[in-house]
């Protein structure tokens, strides 16, 4: 079962950071192109319905993750028809999903102009463009449950194909027809058309792999069930509140006090960070299903054994990126997109230090879920949110855009980090979360400590362009790797992520 969940999380990883690394490229070409044909007003409009609509989504941020929680043990089992009854409820659930969010996202449409401070210069009608958004956002609900049994399966790896394979079809389309027509609503109409090729493809692949999933002889949830996955429902939706609101309130409150052009400015900024979240995400979340398999038939001492070996490669990774975004990130909008689209070095600091928080929390999200504690702590995001609107509100007054986005970092590290770890290991673990935070703060520690060591080196290096670029990167992994190594090496984490990764490097050698 081990070597089952560890090809699996591994083939998954590997399939995800593929796509996602072709997706991402192909991504920049595209939205190079926007930049040169539409300019910043698009983009600044693109981002703003963008951050609207993922408020609309919190409508669905209980059900999958509950769904998908209660579908490990019958998989476990080759309980099909308890898998049955999950399916057909999950389709009703996200049916319905899609129509609230369609009617409440119309709702809003008297309120743009509350929303945008200064009207953008663009030729199209905004109402026009948000319903455009918003019939995208309302479609992906449809044929999306059938994802949920490939997931719950460890086969995220198909999903991930689909999406890259219609993901490059739809780019090449919206960079042909963007040079042929220069216009954005048909930019945004290939954007609905991908968006029900991914889902009816995967719907399709679903039924292939799990027939008995079509069977209209299936036995109905009781009220009881119901009733209990609704309450983990709600908590959920509370719970993930904290985080949506956190990130998708940012572009609100700075077109609203700032203006539209400022959200465009940082949307390239947040186009770079959001593809390395993306394929982070990608690679992190094969082994989501494995975990959740992991903790139903594996004692506490084991699930937090993997919880700090988690953790520590979360350091790792995070640690070297957001340090590589701090430093660099400047410079790769200036080779790319030219100075007049350069932010000033705090915005970069922000945007480094909220990646480094969002990602370290990544262990303690996904065992929080597939441990199904959905209805443990559910308020504390939503004081979190409270907390956020309402400190980038009085930060925007005196430190601009900075404000609005460290306000949100400062809020999460300061109450969701501070509380998740120790609802898990109260709940999980039977343990004292001061383990956690003792490594928390010696990892933060030595992040900070390699991020001045590399901001002073790379001061020194006098060259410019793309080759001062690619020079500034290798000397920051070699500081990095370095510190990091020397910090850690001697501890119990970094043994066993070393054996794991001889383990698997030597499969991979074996099999070629």
């Amino acid at each position: 079962m081990t070597d089952s969940r560890t090809k699996n999380s591994t083939r998954n990883a590997g399939v995800a950071i593929i796509s996602k690394i072709s997706y991402t490229i192909m991504s920049f070409i595209c939205r190079t192109i926007f930049i040169k044909i539409l300019g910043t007003e698009y983009l600044g409009v693109n981002g703003l319905f963008t951050n609207v609509l993922s408020m609309l989504s919190l409508a669905e941020m209980g059900i999958g993750v509950a769904i998908i929680y209660k579908m490990y043990k019958p998989i476990a089992e080759d309980n099909h028809e308890r898998i049955k009854t999950l399916m057909h409820f999950y389709k009703g659930a996200y049916t319905t999903i899609g129509i609230v969010i369609l009617i409440i996202g119309l709702s809003i449409i008297p309120f743009l102009g509350k929303i945008i401070k200064d009207a953008p210069n663009i030729n199209e009608n905004l109402t026009y463009i948000y319903i455009l958004f918003l019939a995208n956002t309302s479609i992906s609900y449809f044929f999306a449950y059938k994802k949920s049994i490939i997931t719950a399966h460890q086969k995220e790896y198909l999903c991930s194909l689909v999406n890259l394979f219609v993901m490059i079809a739809l780019n090449i389309l919206q960079i042909i027809f963007l040079y042929l027509t220069h216009n954005y609503v048909i930019y945004l109409l290939l954007q609905i058309g991908a968006t029900m090729t991914d889902n009816l493809i995967t719907a399709i692949i679903a039924n292939y792999m799990y027939p008995y999933i079509k069977s209209k002889n299936y036995k109905k949830m009781t009220k009881k069930e119901k009733t209990g996955i609704f309450k983990d429902v709600k908590s959920l939706v509370f719970y993930q509140f904290g985080h949506v609101v956190s990130n998708s309130t940012d572009n609100i409150i700075i077109s609203m006090f700032l203006g539209i052009s400022q959200v465009g400015l940082l949307s390239n900024y947040t186009t770079i960070t959001i593809a390395l979240t993306t394929l982070l995400n990608a690679m992190f979340n094969g082994i989501t299903a494995s975990i959740g398999n992991l903790n139903t038939i594996k004692e506490e001492e084991k699930k937090e054994n993997v919880f700090y070996q988690i953790m520590f490669i979360l350091f790792f990774v995070y640690g070297y990126i957001s340090i590589a975004i701090t430093l660099l990130i400047n410079k790769f909008i200036k080779i790319w997109l030219g100075d007049n689209y350069v932010l000033e070095f705090s915005i970069s600091l922000a945007l480094g230090f909220n990646f480094y928080v969002d990602g370290m929390r990544y262990v303690n999200y996904t065992y929080r879920n597939t441990l199904g504690l959905f209805r443990k702590g559910s308020f504390m995001p939503l004081l979190t949110a409270i907390a956020n609107v309402t400190l980038s509100v009085i930060l925007v007054n005196y430190v601009g855009l900075f404000g609005v986005l460290i306000a949100t970092g400062i809020t999460k590290l300061f109450m969701l980090t501070a509380y998740e770890p120790y609802l898990i290991h109260k709940n999980a673990f039977k343990t004292s979360p001061t383990r956690y935070y003792k490594s928390y703060i010696y990892y933060f520690i030595v992040t900070i400590l390699t991020f001045a060591i590399s901001g002073f080196v790379i001061s020194m290096i006098p060259i410019e362009g793309i080759l001062g670029f690619i020079v500034d990167g290798l000397v920051i992994t070699v500081i990095v790797a370095t510190v990091f190594i020397m910090a850690t090496c001697k501890t119990e984490q970094f043994a066993q992520t070393k054996e794991r990764l001889n383990g698997i490097i030597g499969k991979f050698i074996k099999f070629n």
